[in-house]
This record gives C-alpha cells, sequence and structure tokens, in this order.
C-alpha cells in the first residue's frame, strides 16, 4: 500500500483521508495457528506534524485459528487501532537513532509505504487466548471429548498429580 503524501510533505498540517482494502504481503503466511483470510480494510489520514507524520485510524482483518478449549476452528475478526508516528529517513542522525531505539517507522521521498506499520499493528494487537465463546467448557480432562457436543459419562475421581498431594494437605492444615 503505497501512498503519494507529496501534497503533506511541505504543508504543515496537512491532512490525507484514507481508506484502503487490500491483502498484506506479511500476513500470507500461518503465524502458528493464525491463518489471515481477509484483506485489511483501513480507514483513518495522515496528518504532517511539523515534518513527523501522524498515521491515525482503524484496521480491520479476519482471520481463522483454533479455540484454545475446545480445538474448534474458527473465525474472527480483529480491530486495531493505529496511531503511529513516521519520520523521514534523511533525516535521522546518528543521535535520534540511539534515542528511539532505531524502532520507529520511516518513510523516504514522497511516498509512504502502509504495508509494514499496518502489519507490525495487527501482528502485535492478536490476542494470546482464542476462544470460540466466553462460556465455552471446553475439553473433558478424562476422555478427550467436546463437553459441549455431548455429555461424557467420566467421573472426576479428585485424581491429582502425586506430586501435589503434599500440598492438598498443607492447605487443609492451615484452615
Amino acid at each position: 500500500m503505497k501512498l503519494d503524501i507529496t501534497s503533506i510533505i511541505k504543508n504543515s498540517g496537512g491532512i490525507i483521508s484514507i481508506q484502503v482494502e487490500e491483502a498484506l504481503e506479511d500476513l500470507k503466511t500461518s503465524l502458528g495457528t493464525v491463518s489471515f483470510i481477509s484483506p485489511v480494510s483501513f480507514t483513518g489520514d495522515v496528518t504532517n506534524n511539523n515534518g513527523i507524520l501522524k498515521l491515525t485510524g482503524v484496521a480491520k482483518v479476519i482471520y481463522s485459528t483454533v479455540c484454545d478449549r475446545c480445538a474448534e476452528s474458527i473465525e474472527l475478526e480483529l480491530v486495531v487501532d493505529i496511531n503511529e508516528d513516521i519520520i523521514e529517513k534523511e533525516k535521522i542522525d546518528e543521535e535520534a537513532v540511539e534515542i528511539f531505539d532505531d524502532d520507529r517507522f520511516t518513510f523516504s521521498g514522497n511516498s509512504l509505504d502502509l504495508d509494514r506499520v499496518l502489519a507490525d499493528c495487527i501482528l502485535t494487537s492478536i490476542p494470546m487466548t482464542q476462544v470460540c465463546r466466553e462460556d465455552c467448557p471446553g475439553l473433558c480432562p478424562v476422555c478427550g471429548a467436546k463437553i459441549s457436543e455431548k455429555a461424557c459419562k467420566c467421573e472426576d475421581n479428585g485424581s491429582t498429580d502425586s506430586r501435589f498431594e503434599v500440598l492438598k494437605g498443607f492447605l487443609i492444615n492451615n484452615e
């Protein structure tokens, strides 16, 4: 996604509105159980704030994954608020690199490549836990059947790992 920023590059306070939908190259490969199945939709704007471009808006993408509780395949929508400062590459000196630890987004010339900015924001916003629904009961710890589909006849006999038996007595004695 290349954005022509010629109209605001020399105009402090200039704004370009953006509304795009495109598949990002960085999101075409799977990340563990996460696969992106829709193009990224971005609505927002770029503002020139005294030479620093401020990208703000909302990015949306649909991805498929597996529920962490019941292992069912699910599709979820990820909505990410974007709020990033982008500095001109030619204006970075060695002192600024040390200050910013060289992790800021940059642009050069009269175009801004939104792909890396959007992909980084999306990838760092994927939730750590994926569930098909908040009240998903998961799998039976004894037989492994999906509890939501069938009521298994397994009985929880209270068996625990033998290494934890000492702790069981500790908690009972301290009450």
